[in-house]
């Protein structure tokens, strides 16, 4: 399945003009004081990418040109430039070539990259964003698929490891990754659920990340891989004994999304799932719907490109086969990027709202029977799209939603 998808690459190369190096203010920002989760019964756990696996120390203690790009970005008006460039799904862009530290980092893992084990076949280093870096609480560990190849995980723990392990069973989030990327590019919405109090469990698909190649016999399906990680986090995992079996979702973005869809077709043991740009009816092959799914895109998904109205046009025969408690969720001006937390990537600084605000409230509703949850679901978010009608149905409930659009110019 991965091989066909190849030409559908999440995969818009970031826009770097600088082939500059300066000071380390982006990697040596300032980490969260907090107590180790050891403390809370939790296996130990780190932040992010840390000195020294986090891109290196330039070798130059200053620059002209990133002190130049700060006094610049100091002059930009930057809301009134957001709201020029956001209909256009340009937002977080913006914001990221205005920030020196954040244009610092990227140019020092993308230099990393080659030569730190990172695979340069592909667009995307693995040090994620500092920020969403320094807020993680993480669990890294190793485990095999049925066939034998080593596959890199991540246990992200709830509430920072900050909350006793064994003072309740926690609800568990299944997280699956788009094509030619890895773990560390979806870690604001791994933490988005684990701020919940979810333990969520993220793992690079075989060929991607920090995992293996595929070893001999092993055709990289990444339902099976799925399945296999799901076992080992229930059965072998150092938190095995802290989750709740009976209260199991996934979400997954891109590829992440197309294998969300056959997986909640064929996996008893999901209750709930969330897929973020499955691309096309075509790619998301499944043939029953047992368990509440919702779709999100945007309406500047190409797919994959930032190209108005096409990805909603090839989803929705998607979200037309569900036949279960369902959402089309559509984001106005957000791109394919809008699930990732990678730099330089465009898409509309709302975008990555919305996707929490639903996403968030689709697992509490359903895994926890949270009312409050409900309530949200059938509210319209005032950026969703107004190209494209958004739904939620709950039953016998059906709720349509669609924005009013930009205000006329006066």
């Amino acid at each position: 399945m991965r091989s066909r998808l190849k030409l559908m690459c999440l995969a818009l190369l970031p826009l770097l003009a600088w082939a500059c190096n300066g000071e380390n203010s982006a990697g040596s920002a300032t980490r969260n004081t907090v107590q180790s989760s050891e403390a809370f019964g939790w296996p130990a756990s780190v932040q992010g990418e840390d000195p020294p696996v986090s891109p290196p120390e330039s070798p130059v203690p200053s620059d002209d040109v990133l002190f130049q790009l700060g006094m610049v970005s100091d002059m930009l008006p930057r809301q009134q430039l957001v709201g020029v460039v956001d209909p256009i799904a340009l937002g977080y862009t913006l914001s990221d070539i205005t920030d020196p530290a954040l244009l610092e980092f990227q140019i020092r893992a993308m230099a990393a990259q080659l030569s730190d084990g990172s695979r340069i076949d592909q667009v995307f280093h693995w040090y994620g964003h500092p920020e969403n870096n320094k807020s993680v609480a993480l669990v890294p560990v190793e485990f095999q698929n049925r066939y034998g190849t080593r596959l890199h995980g991540e246990i992200v723990l709830p509430k920072r490891g900050q909350t006793q392990a064994t003072a309740q069973k926690y609800p568990v989030i299944l997280a699956l990754e788009g094509l030619n990327t890895n773990t560390a590019m979806y870690r604001w919405w791994h933490q988005l659920f684990a701020d919940a109090g979810y333990l969520v469990f993220a793992f690079d698909f075989s060929g991607q990340g920090r995992s293996d190649d595929e070893v001999q016999g092993d055709p990289g399906n990444n339902i099976e891989e799925a399945q296999d990680a799901l076992s080992y986090l229930l059965n072998n995992s150092p938190v095995r004994e802290f989750i709740d079996p009976a209260r199991i979702g996934v979400i997954g973005h891109s590829m992440g999304a197309i294998a969300t869809m056959g997986l909640q077709a064929v996996e008893p043991r999901l209750k709930a799932a969330v897929a973020a740009a499955p691309i096309s009816e075509i790619q998301s092959v499944f043939n029953s719907n047992p368990i509440p799914v919702m779709i999100q895109t945007g309406d500047h998904d190409g797919p994959i490109a930032p190209i108005v109205a096409v990805n909603p046009a090839v989803v929705r025969p998607v979200y037309d086969k569900l036949t279960s408690d369902r959402a089309f969720i559509v984001a106005d001006a957000a791109s394919h990027a809008q699930h990732t937390n990678y730099p330089l990537l465009p898409t509309s600084t709302w975008g990555r709202e919305i996707a929490a605000q639903y996403s968030l409230a689709w697992m509490n509703y359903h895994l926890l029977g949270d009312s409050e949850a409900l309530k949200v679901l059938q509210t319209a978010h005032p950026r969703l799209s107004y190209l494209w009608e958004s739904e939620v149905v709950i039953g016998q409930d059906k709720r349509v939603f669609k924005s009013a659009g930009p205000a006329p110019l006066q």
